[in-house]
């Protein structure tokens, strides 16, 4: 409460109060508070003072104290024992406080410390201020933040309003140990002045330590970055290095171009002691309906040979990729997805990526309530030795629309579709097709629980074909179409019962699909159907083909069951089966696909899900005459975090429909174990188990996380080899501070 002294009229009482918010005032513009909010808390060292509360807030200013007094003589206002001033959510407490009206000046004394609305605490023994509050000295100053983040500085200097200076500053996030609170915490920054000026939000550090477990180990004489109410600037970012049995000792100096608010390019020169060196692109743009990143590359090299030996002569290497899109309207938009590279191994020898090909688009596609379109251009390029540009197709245009009608209560829904694609190849085979598809969908629950879906559709497909090669006949150039119906009955019937905690489900379904037979002929190419692969996703397809090019024909019957079994704590267990029977009509399967017969091989899939500390789900074909598997998938995820196991499997035989595919198996594991709270091992590898295969990478490493750093050390090998990409070595170690960003070293 207050007590009045000194004969205090409503006047100097006035005067008091504006003293106590001139000093509220002060303190909200002596913090980095708002400005670490902007930026989720990432702050760094010196980023105080920031322009915090405005002294024109509107808000009412609540001022507490033991005593509050005028004194006449020395026109001085002050606030003495537990001095309390709030304005919102600030507070601030001083065991005293003079505002002295000759001068100007604002003084605070004793335990000086304010809680800011975003979390922030800031303790200071003395706080002086004058000159409008532009100009003042804070002593012995302490910054908390939220995060445990903490910043001190025996003193701040802050002139004009803009500039502040503070002197022997110490920052870390590192949590104190309670056991030993004087003991150094595991990294800080030292530095003998920070200057951060506020009309350019430019932080300068000068003769700056880092400090780990108290011993110095990096020191730089000046470091300047911008403050966190800056989102983007331009500048150097933090260089990284790296070792590679390919290309040897590399770095990589990153530099930021900030060309406007919506525009900037990164550039990032690369050196390396076994190649020439590169220069790497990134350029990103923001429109009003849209945005675009591109990035590439480029080096010139000595040619090399497909055993990787230098032949003689240089070559330019690169790369570019681009991705961009662009909103129309509200039911339209519109992209580019595009990529290139100059020649098959680059992206693997430089670490962009290792893919197989690369699958580049223009497109068009429109939303109009339950009716998609689309308008797509189709470029591709191989990245295996055996692709050949001359023979890959470029499919321009893909235009493809469908739709759906409205439901009609119990009478079911229509649907239909129309597709227009052409493929173009320098040499092979054109073609260019027109499908068209109108259907009827009828799904019905009888009152016993029978659950019957009724379909319906007619197709018509129209090719225009030049220069298709066939096995035995001459190449076949023309128009052939097709047109066929085709329908569908598809009966489920769940069965339900419960015992304990424990709740089963039995399904079997059946379903009956009939179209005419001997629709597939050599004389429409295979384009879209060539990737099949028959499982339990499929069974119950109308087509099972992926594509259109090739139809799954005639009369079948297809039948198959799932028991599940859920627990009240949510862990599952499922199993299903099942099979197809054809019934009239030859087959257009290859050998080995699990459907060249009229009975099909089996089906399945079995998913064990108890609890969250195990997955395992696994996908197999069998035979149908010797139960002989074909395929076999099994992906598993076990443990808790003290010890966690991921292992995938899988084995499948090449078919005649797929010779470009040949049989395969192979395994992978990733094992990872956290040892203690702050320290974790892992491990992984994979193998190729066929006869010519082998181990084709691993790796193993540790890391060490805590609230404040986290180091990773990974070691890599990788066993394959592709012409001048060969097997190769790779040590990485990734040191990351907080606030700091990280530091990324190799060998």
């Amino acid at each position: 409460m207050w007590k009045m002294a000194d004969e205090t009229n409503i006047a100097d009482l006035f005067r008091a109060n504006i003293a106590c918010c001139a000093l509220a005032v002060l303190l909200a513009a002596g913090t980095a508070g708002d400005a670490a909010a902007q930026e989720g808390n990432k702050v760094n060292p010196g980023t105080l003072p920031t322009s915090g509360v405005k002294p024109t807030s509107n808000r009412p200013v609540l001022i507490t104290a033991d005593e509050l007094r005028y004194n006449r003589e020395k026109r001085q206002v002050i606030a003495t024992g537990h001095v309390e001033i709030s304005q919102g959510d600030r507070v601030v407490l001083a065991d005293r406080v003079i505002y002295d009206q000759t001068t100007k000046v604002v003084t605070a004394f004793g335990n000086v410390s304010m809680s800011e609305p975003s979390g922030e605490t800031i303790f200071a023994k003395k706080v002086v201020l004058k000159d409008n509050l532009k100009d003042g000295v804070v002593e012995n100053f302490r910054l908390l933040f939220p995060d445990n983040t903490k910043v001190a500085a025996n003193g701040v200097l802050r002139t004009g309003g803009v500039r502040s200076e503070m002197s022997k500053v110490v920052f870390s996030p590192c949590k104190v140990c309670r056991d030993k609170p004087n003991q150094a915490p595991l990294w800080q920054l030292k530095a003998r002045k920070v200057i951060h000026n506020q009309e350019t939000r430019q932080i300068h550090y000068y003769d700056a330590w880092l400090e780990v477990f108290g011993v110095p180990t990096i020191y730089t004489p000046y470091i300047s970055h911008p403050d966190p109410t800056v989102r983007r600037r331009s500048g150097f970012l933090a260089p990284s290095f790296g070792n590679d049995t390919q290309l040897g000792f590399f770095t990589r100096t990153p530099y930021f171009w900030a060309i406007s608010e919506d525009k900037d390019v990164t550039i990032t020169p690369m050196a390396t002691t076994k190649e020439r060196a590169a220069l790497f692109l990134e350029y990103r743009q923001r429109f009003k309906n849209g945005g675009i990143v591109t990035s590439g590359s480029f080096t010139r090299v000595s040619r090399r040979d497909s055993n990787g030996d230098k032949i003689g002569g240089d070559t330019n290497r690169g790369h570019f990729f681009a991705r961009g899109r662009w909103d129309i309207n509200q039911n339209w938009r519109s992209g580019i997805n595009a990529f290139w590279a100059s020649d098959d191994t680059y992206l693997r020898r430089y670490d962009i990526t290792n893919v197989d090909s690369l699958r580049s688009s223009a497109w068009v596609e429109g939303f109009h309530g339950r009716n998609y379109t689309q308008v797509r251009a189709y470029h591709f390029q191989g990245m295996r030795v055996e692709d050949d540009y001359r023979s890959t197709p470029i499919v321009a245009p893909f235009i493809e629309h469908t739709g759906y009608g409205r439901p009609q209560g119990r009478w079911g829904r229509m649907h239909y579709s129309g597709l227009v694609v052409a493929l173009n190849r320098l040499d092979g085979v054109d073609s260019r097709r027109m499908t068209g598809n109108v259907g009827w969908r009828l799904p019905y629950t009888l009152p016993s629980g029978v659950v019957i879906t009724a379909s319906a559709d007619l197709h018509g497909h129209l090719y225009w074909i030049t220069g298709l090669a066939r096995t035995g006949a001459d190449k076949y150039s023309g128009v052939i179409g097709r047109l066929y119906p085709q329908a569908k009955i598809d009966v489920r019937y769940p069965f339900v019962r419960e015992y304990g905690n424990v709740r089963q489900v039995v399904e079997p379904r059946v379903a009956l699909i009939a179209s005419p037979s001997g629709l597939n002929t050599s004389k429409i190419p295979n384009e879209d159907s060539i990737d099949f692969e028959f499982d339990d996703a499929n069974l119950f397809a109308a087509n099972r083909y992926p594509g259109q090019d090739r139809i799954d024909d005639g009369v079948r019957l297809v039948y198959g069951v799932s028991t599940s079994f859920f627990g009240n704590r949510g862990g599952m267990t499922e199993v299903f089966l099942g099979q197809s029977l054809r019934l009239t009509g030859g087959s257009s399967f290859g050998v080995g696909s699990g459907l060249n017969d009229d009975l099909s091989d089996v089906v399945g899939r079995l998913t064990v899900r108890p609890a969250s500390y195990l997955n395992m789900v696994y996908r197999f074909r069998l035979d149908a005459k010797k139960f002989r598997a074909r395929r076999n998938e099994v992906t598993l995820n076990a443990g808790v975090p003290a010890l966690n196991l991921s292992v995938n499997y899988l084995f499948f035989e090449s078919t005649q429909n797929t010779p470009e595919f040949p049989s395969r198996e192979e395994v992978a594991f990733a094992l990872q174990s956290r040892l203690a709270r702050y320290w974790s091992v892992f491990g992984g590898a994979r193998w190729d188990l066929t006869n010519t295969g082998g181990i084709l990478n691993w790796q193993m490493g540790g890391e060490f996380k805590n609230e404040c750093c986290a180091v990773r050390a990974t070691y890599m090998r990788t066993f394959t080899q592709d012409r001048d990409v060969k097997p190769s070595n790779r040590f990485l170690i990734r040191i990351v501070l907080k606030h700091l960003g990280e530091v990324n070293t190799g060998g």
